[in-house]
């Protein structure tokens, strides 16, 4: 058997956390067995320790910090002696911002390193995340792969898996019940969500453009809602001055965190995404039509295909969403057709176990090159800590 550590944020639960948590869980338990370590406490950790696997909370401080980067030596060795002590063959880090952890550490033991990358990331940031030392990169979508390789990742680096969605749990409603519609006394018509930390990255500021024209201009009956917790309270403030000066306060519901978004994604009539992410994939699989804008290419979009399985806007104008917003609301027959045909997607693309079996199989080929280049029959000499890291490797077949 094989020990992977795996390097998360940890914290409260969201979307990297729960990709991660669909991967351990479905990962063949006779070959693989995962050893967690989260740089905070919370929700995903709590999580993760329910189901029984091995979770540890080190600080892991940012890595370039001027004055907290100097701890980064304490943690990376603390980090080592763990990673030694549990013997494991692998290290992947399912966080951009853990990769300097991830290959000292691989390299410190003498194995092979996995780096997630979950949304594309600008060419200097590759470099300074060091990115390119990982032996593979995962990258989720066609955008992220081909950012990749515009920032120098060679392609045999870079292995496509897709994310994944509880297709059980986010299902198409069993009832007329409406969790948004009973909580909160305001909305009527067309319920539309955005879901998202309030941070600038989800764009909020810019579906509530789109909102106050649909409202004031377009004069249509439907409520919005911006669902997530607080990330930056400046841009929050920005958000909350917004719809004061907007005339929205009647039309904009913010929710802050859910622990229920199954429930919040059955309630809404349709959901538009300004910034990706897995809430799309979970709002298809809820049988929801999901409007895309501003962020992908169709050629680049596998999951949401434009006219198919939703709409599809590539142009960040703020006229291009309100019109693809609009033909949404006005046409509840496309709503429908849309949304049947997302959950039939859903259905056949999104499974858990088949994204734990490609990240198995990557690891399969990565333990096998290591083996040939660092075994006996490898050409070149072989440092002693990596020869050492194979051993110990070798070790747990």
């Amino acid at each position: 058997m094989h020990r992977v550590l795996y390097l998360s944020r940890g914290g409260d639960t969201g979307g990297s956390q729960r990709q991660l948590y669909h991967v351990l869980t479905n990962l063949d338990s006779n070959r693989y067995k995962p050893i967690v370590v989260c740089r905070t406490d919370g929700t995903s950790v709590d999580e993760l320790r329910g189901t029984g696997i091995q979770t540890h909370v080190l600080p892991l401080r940012p890595w370039r910090a001027l004055i907290k980067g100097m701890l980064r030596h304490v943690d990376t060795r603390r980090l080592a002696r763990l990673a030694l002590e549990y013997d494991v063959s692998l290290v992947h880090s399912s966080d951009l911002w853990l990769s300097q952890y991830l290959t000292w550490t691989a390299r410190r033991i003498g194995v092979p390193s996995v780096l997630h990358v979950r949304a594309p990331v600008p060419t200097a940031h590759v470099a300074k995340h060091n990115c390119n030392s990982a032996d593979s990169l995962i990258a989720i979508s066609r955008r992220v792969r081909n950012n990749l390789l515009l920032a120098g990742v060679p392609d045999e680096k870079i292995t496509l898996i897709g994310d994944s969605v509880d297709i059980d749990t986010f299902s198409p409603p069993a009832s007329e019940s409406n969790i948004l519609r009973s909580q909160f006394s305001r909305p009527d018509g067309l319920l539309v969500g955005l879901v998202g930390r309030i941070e600038p990255f989800k764009r909020q500021l810019d579906f509530l453009r789109a909102a106050a024209q649909i409202v004031h201009l377009n004069g249509r009956q439907v409520t919005f809602f911006l669902i997530g917790k607080i990330h930056c309270a400046e841009y929050h403030q920005q958000v909350i001055d917004y719809i004061g000066t907007h005339g929205l306060a009647d039309r904009v519901i913010l929710t802050g965190e859910r622990d229920d978004m199954p429930q919040v994604l059955q309630s809404l009539d349709m959901l538009v995404s300004l910034s990706g992410g897995s809430v799309m994939f979970e709002a298809m699989s809820c049988g929801k039509a999901v409007l895309s804008a501003g962020f992908t290419t169709k050629a680049n979009s596998v999951h949401l295909q434009d006219g198919k399985t939703g709409l599809l806007v590539t142009s960040q104008s703020n006229q291009e969403l309100v019109r693809a917003m609009v033909r949404l609301m006005d046409n509840p027959d496309l709503r429908k057709y849309l949304g049947h045909q997302a959950r039939l997607w859903a259905e056949n693309n999104f499974s858990h176990v088949s994204m734990a079996i490609k990240t198995q199989m990557l690891y399969d080929k990565l333990l096998g090159q290591y083996k040939f280049e660092y075994g006996p029959h490898a050409d070149a000499d072989v440092p002693a800590h990596v020869a050492a890291g194979m051993a110990s490797a070798a070790s747990t077949t």
